[in-house]
């Protein structure tokens, strides 16, 4: 006869579900979609003259007065009605929950009804500030606005957006819904406050074991994950294996500095001083010293130079417990929390190095970008003449830097590379292909900004003036070839060409894009405590449950990052650029409080199944 916790073991088991994220690209899902030139609005539809703030306004009420009234009535077809032929849906946990992006008329307001109904609608959806009208081209104009609603369970302030689209009925104009966004704003009853992050930290000395809410692991910008919880009042720790918050950035080469604006490099509740807003562009020792301040004057908990040895998850209490070494005291703790969040920089931290044949025959030297910190490092090694593979960002700064240097420099380029301009100039790339650099830009329908930020992790460039150097000749390059073997003096390329070299940086990016590998190796070992063998879950258990990470879901959704996984309870995985983790960790943020709470919905997963009404 089976123990109750073997009942409980197999029930569990039994539930696993196949990976609910399936894979999908983004350039299929925008292949298989409406080609965008087809949402023109037919002339004669609508004469842009004729539409004031008034009318803008009576017409943005007029959708939502119909929107309203079939959400009152629970009225599936009227409010299909209120929607475009190509409509969409997106909700960021507001009403499902989870993240979703749900198309067609009747798939949508099948699903709403559905989500409203079990979430309480409290009153009705309002327009959040003034309309806007606006005229993209003739053929091209919609009707923007905010919206605000609120539900009961749970308690939610949330917020959102619909664009409006004008179609032509009879001898009149209607407008329907093209896009509708929903997202929390705030919860009730355990309201963000920033005033919360002057609280002092908690002392983790001599503690053991440290009880916490929740455990993250990375500081970097984990950090902000960490003061999201703060200000939800959420006790939380962070640990990190450097021996400083700030050295994931610090330990980068020295002229790093950032292709984007300053705008999308801030953080939450503190901004970067005036004298650092763009044109200025952040350089690493900026980025570390204000992920420094922001650890001491937010007050966060973090414990340094610490690495995880053994995890394991009860699942009967749903509670993790995880053994950390600390290298500076030599001394082991354990750690007991709710919840644990990656945020050790997935597709950013283990060097994507190519297989190549001959290694031992090569004299120079050969590094990752991970290892280049500055020319001087070079020529203090006698290198004269560098190969740099790679034609991304990091291939184009540590290019420059050589350049600039003095050092003779060739690129291998061994694909077409997406570059977009800092900004923009016409016809600014001509003289880039005339010089043999297979450039694809934003003219190419084959390329997608974010198919580089979510699949591949990387593989752009944003010019800010690399790419002259290869139009004045400055650099030369080696175009549409792959290193295939080492040679004494420098590299074998793929059409049997050499390439010889002093040195060889691989500006290949990073090859640890997935959660399900990165946590298993994050965890460590099994850690033996009292649980019986049914009730635990080792981090092999733990990460075979984890759902994929990075790519696309068959929704356009990214898979496995900011949002609850389908198998495994109570562990959050974030990542991506800093912009997109200051704006997903306040949802996140917001699911690990209602979760703590007793009152996080489960995420809704289904979509309604029409068949040919969909």
């Amino acid at each position: 006869m089976r123990t109750v916790h073997q009942l409980f073991r197999s029930t569990y088991d039994q539930h696993l579900q196949p990976v609910y994220d399936r894979h999908n690209t983004i350039r299929r899902l925008l292949s298989t979609e409406k080609d965008p030139v087809e949402l023109i609005i037919p002339q004669g539809t609508l004469d842009p003259a004729s539409i004031d703030k008034h009318a803008t306004m009576t017409s943005a009420r007029t959708v939502l007065n119909a929107f309203n009234a079939a959400l009152t009535s629970n009225d599936v077809q009227n409010l299909a009605n209120c929607f475009y032929e190509q409509a969409y849906w997106r909700d960021i946990v507001a009403l499902t929950s989870h993240l979703r992006t749900m198309e067609k008329p009747r798939v949508v307001a099948t699903a709403l009804l559905q989500m409203v109904t079990i979430r309480g609608l409290e009153g009705k959806v309002e327009i959040m500030g003034d309309p806007q009208f606006a005229v993209m081209n003739p053929f091209m104009m919609f009707i923007d606005y905010g919206i605000s609603f609120q539900t009961s369970s749970p308690a939610l302030a949330c917020a959102g957006k619909m664009v409006l689209l004008p179609v032509k009925e009879g001898d009149q104009v209607a407008w329907k819904i093209w896009v509708l966004s929903t997202w929390v704003e705030d919860l009730i009853e355990y309201t963000e406050k920033e005033e919360l992050l002057s609280l002092p930290g908690r002392s983790l000395n001599g503690n053991n074991p440290i009880k916490s809410d929740v455990l993250i692991v990375g500081a970097g910008t984990g950090l902000m994950t960490a003061a999201r919880l703060k200000a939800f009042g959420v006790e939380n720790l962070v640990i990190d294996r450097n021996a400083n918050i700030s050295d994931s950035w610090a330990k980068r080469y020295d002229s790093l500095k950032f292709h984007v604006p300053i705008s999308n490099c801030e953080m939450p509740y503190k901004y970067y001083p005036k004298e650092l807003q763009s044109p200025y562009r952040l350089s690493k020792n900026d980025v570390a010293q204000h992920l420094q301040n922001y650890a001491k004057d937010f007050h966060l908990n973090v414990m340094t130079s610490t690495t995880v040895r053994a995890t394991v998850f009860s699942i009967t209490e749903k509670q993790w417990t995880v053994e950390v070494e600390v290298a500076r005291s030599d001394n082991v703790k354990t750690i007991i929390c709710k919840h644990l969040v990656q945020t050790t920089g997935l597709g950013s931290g283990k060097p994507n190095l190519p297989l190549m044949k001959d290694s031992h025959l090569y004299n120079g030297l050969s590094i990752h970008s991970t290892r280049y910190r500055n020319v001087h490092e070079l020529r203090e090694r006698g290198v004269k003449t560098v190969a740099i593979v790679g034609s991304a960002n990091t291939a184009f700064d540590v290019m420059q830097d050589c350049w600039e240097a003095g050092l003779k420099t060739t690129m291998v380029v061994r694909s077409p590379t997406y570059i977009f301009p800092y900004e923009y100039e016409p016809d600014r790339y001509l003289g880039l292909s005339k010089a043999g650099f297979p450039v694809l830009d934003s003219m190419d329908p084959s390329v997608n900004v974010l198919h580089h930020l979510f699949e591949r992790g990387g593989g752009h460039y944003i010019d800010v003036g690399g790419t002259e150097l290869i139009v004045e000749g400055k650099i030369n390059v080696r175009c549409m070839v792959e290193p295939i073997a080492y040679t004494e003096a420098g590299l074998l390329l793929s059409d049997n060409s050499a390439l010889d070299a002093d040195a060889v940086i691989w500006c290949t990016g990073f090859a640890d894009k997935n959660v399900r590998e990165t946590a298993k190796e994050m965890l460590g070992q099994h850690l033996k405590t009292g649980l019986l063998q049914e009730e635990a879950l080792d981090p092999e258990g733990i990460s075979a449950r984890l759902d994929a990470s990075w790519g696309v879901d068959h929704e356009g959704e990214v898979r496995g990052v900011w949002k609850r996984h389908l198998n495994m309870e109570n562990f959050w995985a974030i990542g991506g650029t800093i912009q997109h983790q200051r704006w997903w960790s306040r949802p996140m943020a917001q699911q690990i409080k209602l979760a703590l709470e007793g009152v996080l919905p489960p995420a809704y997963r289904g979509t309604p199944d029409l068949g040919w009404a969909a």
